[in-house]
């Protein structure tokens, strides 16, 4: 399984917090997890809590900070 992580671009805090919680995932469901599931982790770093959401795919884990809104495009059910 590759761990992307997509907290990367968004900020230091935001890369450290999904890598923590890409570890916890992997650590959890192995090379196994099932495909098109979401967990979402809450995580402190340095004394702020934030929020990931892990998307398990084909062949991935992504994990994705949850530190601003969220874009309406990205929702499901959304017709563009």
């Amino acid at each position: 399984m590759r761990l992307i992580n997509r907290g990367s671009q968004q900020s230091p805090l935001a890369r450290r917090a999904c890598d923590l919680a890409l570890a916890a995932h992997a650590e959890r469901y192995g090379d196994y997890g099932r495909s098109k599931m979401k967990e979402t982790y809450t995580v402190r770093v340095e004394g702020v809590k934030v929020w990931v959401e892990i998307v398990n795919r084909k062949a991935s884990y992504v994990a994705t900070a949850m530190t601003g809104m969220r874009r309406l495009r990205s929702l499901p059910g959304q017709v563009a």
